[in-house]
């Protein structure tokens, strides 16, 4: 950690060589973390400079970043794993010519409340109870450690409000300072966790206590239930709880790059985690890229998301689990380098009698899903963990999926599996398709594996054509066991397909012509589509600000 500190304070300096002007020479303003002395500026000659670094009191003493070089670094002292920041509110305001926020360590936000500090009486934060979180558009948030990540305690909240012309940016020292960083570096950093108050099937309603360390009633009449607390990865912290509807911030217009460390096999921080997040969070426009483990988890829950993309991730690009229930509309994931699936949707591992309280689902509108063929180990990243694969839905999780495309951008559209149903767990994943609990229409899966399942008796083919089951409403779908890359490109985008053609073509060169889905039907966040897929010429909302999607948006 010093070594990796050292590194970033002779770049700076570096910088500062380069850019000097001859004129004023801005020395370091030097914060006294020890004392609560104002350090609020500085003066050097005739010019006072203030210092714009973060800073909070706390028990009379104030503690504020270095400003140095134009950036701001924050050690130890000011925040770690160990020493979480638990004041009502603390804002980094925008810096001066593309400063950035640099972290020695990790930055921790609000007090953890567990189980041992919970049987003593304290009080579970709810919803804004906590610390707020402020970034404002156009920063770079920098974390030097390997085992950094930002951490959102139960009850507080995080403010990262970007815009397209100025992106809020998570990432590591490599890529941001010493510029190193290329496609196959992942892990380099943690990534965000935000762990709220919602409910999660590890901490249900009195008859399994899962992982976590006691039972909740979830009997609806308070949202301070005391006995949840699920254990999340990484280092020790905890969430759940009954509130679906706890809102935990604001992530817009945000990239998380080169994020993803294992803390352990099997133990491993994903460039976003959102845990038991609940649907007054607002999820919109934010990217995960190049990232060793998934992209965007959800631990139960009930977060919506929308125009959300994920590039180069390492595992699942979009996972949930444990009585997650929430929606998306406009996804874009491309697998490059490598990749497991662009969808992993889990329950808790196994086929339980209690029918999965909560269940877990997800309802998603217009996924692009572009995989690369690229099997575990192969390609130009080993790192990958799994083969390159559309969604996979198992262990007794439901789902819904409208207006979406699933295909390869490998020549000639080589593919593994781009829609699997798997019932090695239990029966519930294919008996909600069966009863039209999970339904999918107006989707377009061209690939030379389009469709797989380990059910006997059950033909993928059969169901998204709307010819089995009880209750199944699906329609419009097709499935193409080839397609000409052709046919996916649109604005000359490259060999990185994001963005469909209204008119496309099967093997045969017959015309296809997808019906789409009027998603707004299903309420909530959905609106009609006007195109399938994620994003097109039209209505391409990932440009100026999203990352590696073709050779003039790769950092």
């Amino acid at each position: 950690m010093e070594y990796r500190h050292v590194l970033t304070l002779i770049a700076l300096a570096a910088g500062l060589a380069a850019c000097d002007s001859g004129d004023i020479v801005l020395s370091p303003t030097t914060v006294d973390n020890s004392t609560s002395t104002d350090n609020s500026s500085t003066t050097t000659g005739a010019v006072e400079v203030e210092n714009p670094c973060a800073s909070y009191t706390e028990a009379g003493q104030t503690f504020q970043g270095e400003h140095t070089g134009g950036n701001c670094v924050y050690d130890s002292l000011f925040v770690s794993d160990t020493r979480p920041i638990t004041v009502s509110a603390i804002t980094f305001s925008a810096l001066d010519n593309g400063g950035m926020h640099i972290f020695v360590d990790s930055l921790y936000i609000g007090e953890d409340v567990d189980v041992n500090a919970a049987a003593t009486g304290k009080r579970i934060p709810q919803e804004g109870e906590g610390t707020r979180l402020t970034i404002a558009a156009g920063n770079t948030m920098v974390f030097e450690a390997q085992d950094s990540y930002v951490r959102i305690a139960r009850g507080s909240q995080i403010f990262a409000e970007g815009t397209a012309g100025n992106p809020i940016t998570f990432t590591s020292d490599e890529d941001a300072i010493l510029d190193t960083a290329t496609e196959s570096d992942r892990g380099q950093w943690g990534g965000l966790q935000i762990n709220g108050n919602g409910r999660t099937n590890k901490c249900h309603d009195g008859t399994s206590t899962g992982s976590g360390s006691g039972a909740s009633d979830f009997d609806g009449t308070s949202n301070n239930v005391h006995n949840c607390h699920v254990t999340a990865e990484g280092r020790p912290a905890t969430y759940g709880g009954n509130n679906n509807a706890e809102d935990s911030g604001v992530l817009r217009y945000v990239v998380v790059k080169h994020a993803g460390y294992e803390v352990v096999d099997g133990d491993e921080l994903n460039a976003l985690t959102l845990n038991a997040v609940g649907s007054g969070t607002t999820i919109s426009h934010v990217q995960t890229y190049t990232s060793q483990d998934d992209g965007f988890e959800m631990f139960g829950g009930a977060v919506n998301m929308d125009h959300i993309v994920a590039v180069n991730v390492g595992d699942d690009s979009i996972d949930y689990s444990e009585g997650y229930n929430g929606d998306i509309q406009y996804a874009v994931v491309v697998h490059t380098s490598g990749g497991n699936r662009c969808i992993e949707g889990d329950n808790t591992g196994g086929n339980r009698d209690d029918g999965f309280t909560p269940t877990t689902k997800l309802r998603i509108s217009n996924l692009t899903c572009v995989t690369s063929n690229i099997d575990e180990g192969a390609g130009t990243n080993p790192s990958s963990k799994g083969d390159s694969e559309g969604p996979l839905y198992r262990e007794g999780t439901f789902f819904e999926m409208y207006n979406s495309i699933i295909t390869s951008n490998a020549d000639g559209m080589a593919s593994n599996e781009c829609l699997e149903l798997h019932d090695t767990e239990g029966p519930q994943t294919g008996d909600a398709a069966l009863d039209g609990t999970s339904r999918a229409s107006s989707n377009l899966i061209a690939c030379t594996e389009p469709v797989k399942t380990n059910r006997d008796n059950f033909n993928v083919h059969d169901w998204l054509a709307g010819s089995v089951g009880t209750d199944n409403r699906n329609a419009n779908n097709h499935v193409i066991d080839n397609l000409p890359m052709a046919m996916l490109l649109d604005g000359g985008v490259g060999t990185r397909a994001y963005r469909t053609l209204g008119s496309i073509q099967d093997s045969t060169g017959a015309a296809v012509t997808v019906t789409l889905f009027d998603a707004s039907s299903l309420g909530g966040i959905f609106r009609t589509p006007t195109y399938l897929g994620g994003a097109n010429s039209g209505d391409d909302w990932l440009a100026g600000w999203a990352v590696g999607l073709n050779a003039q948006l790769v950092p």
